[in-house]
């Protein structure tokens, strides 16, 4: 029991982090073809455990809170999107409400298996975030040099110009990179709890990090990780930025002209991509995130339905959204489909992590928490990336893991 209940956490988790980049047909994925098996075994094993041979399992009221949490947004989103069908004719994309039913249980799995394995589930995530971690960077590189994607992305057609940039087994390479950069916190701040690793092998895989980030072209999961950076190693950081200005100039006047043009050029370009003032999308957020708060009017604060947000910027006629019709944000895509109490509750339960991290004095949860819900707002869609999911419930895990281990 124990190596089938070890196998199958490995290969669920493993999923997650493949998505729907292989599988059988456009509908049957692993983590799909999986997520059934995995929570039949760990429903029946937990009711084995507490019903049959009346084992004590410690549960910590907040995670339950947080479990509250996904069933009141999942059942007051479908009631909604019944309504609102039934009664104003709105239509719902069938693929849409499957994956937001499979939603619903892939996440009560991923609660059945951390309340009855906590310490597996956080073991096994945590050598699992390790593996594919490096698995992404190493086909990130191959999609940089090579322009070759998997079918999933949408960058898979596209002209050899715009191919330069990773995707991995997601759709576009922000969802990437949003993921990619929580992967890169989690584990620095796992594996180096003591801070204590070598400064070479630390800014190596910083540096190799933030190549990869930056050809994905999101400025946002690129500033983040400058900040996690900063943060954790300030004087390594310092360090590494000082001989890095001291090489370029040593570097400019003793090597080719024509070379140090260049690098300059680089470095400027890098400039302008971190401005948030000289680019158009900036400004199409700005009108992304104005009419999700102005959803709560039409939407009397009770939310649109089931993946409803595309919908709802089509209907809105305002050349400043220039055909955007993603949220660009977790929260707002919440505000959207959920309405403000579904918000409101996702808010308070940040909010709380947090506190529980200051009390704890845990700054490291504390900045993945914050920077997490930062992240989100540079993804195209978080409705349904898996991986997002895994993430929170594991910061709720790590934050009460006293009490539930």
């Amino acid at each position: 029991l124990f190596k089938m209940k070890s196998l199958l956490l490995v290969l669920f988790l493993s999923a997650i982090f493949i998505s729907s980049s292989f599988g059988v047909g456009p509908n049957l994925f692993p983590l799909r073809l999986l997520m059934p098996i995995v929570f039949v075994f760990f429903g029946t094993y937990l009711f084995q455990k507490v019903v049959l041979l009346k084992q004590k399992v410690k549960i910590e009221p907040f995670l339950l809170l947080t479990f509250l949490f996904f069933v009141y947004t999942f059942f007051h989103t479908s009631i909604v999107s019944y309504l609102r069908s039934e009664l104003l004719g709105n239509f719902y994309e069938p693929f849409s409400i499957l994956n937001f039913v499979f939603l619903f249980f892939f996440i009560v799995t991923l609660y059945l298996i951390s309340i009855s394995s906590p310490k597996s589930f956080l073991q096994k995530t945590k050598y699992l975030v390790f593996i594919f971690y490096g698995l992404y960077g190493a086909y990130a590189l191959y999609e940089i040099f090579t322009g070759n994607h998997l079918p999933v992305s949408d960058l898979y057609d596209a002209p050899s110009w715009m191919r330069l940039a990773p995707t991995v087994v997601y759709n576009n390479s922000n969802d990437f990179a949003a993921v990619f950069t929580l992967m890169f916190m989690y584990l620095f701040a796992e594996f180096d709890s003591s801070k204590s690793r070598s400064s070479l092998l630390v800014i190596g895989l910083f540096l190799i990090h933030v190549f990869i980030i930056y050809k994905t072209q999101s400025r946002l999961s690129l500033l983040i990780t400058f900040a996690f950076f900063g943060y954790r190693y300030p004087k390594k950081f310092v360090s590494s930025a000082l001989f890095g200005l001291l090489l370029i100039i040593l570097m400019g006047n003793f090597t080719d002209n024509s070379w140090y043009a260049q690098l300059i050029d680089d470095i400027a370009k890098l400039k302008s991509d971190l401005s948030f003032s000289e680019r158009q999308s900036t400004s199409v957020r700005f009108y992304l995130y104005k009419y999700a708060l102005y959803s709560i009017i039409p939407s009397f604060g009770m939310g649109f339905g089931i993946d409803y947000s595309a919908e709802f910027y089509r209907s809105i006629n305002d050349v400043n959204l220039h055909y955007i019709i993603n949220p660009h944000s977790f929260i707002f895509e919440l505000l959207i489909n959920s309405g403000v109490i579904a918000t409101l509750f996702y808010l308070f339960i940040n909010l709380n992590l947090i506190l529980k991290n200051i009390a704890a004095k845990n700054s490291d949860l504390i900045f993945q928490i914050v920077l997490f819900n930062l992240l989100l707002f540079s993804s195209s869609s978080s409705l349904f990336l898996w991986p997002i999911y895994l993430f929170f419930i594991i910061y709720i895990c790590k934050s009460y893991q006293e009490s539930t281990l």
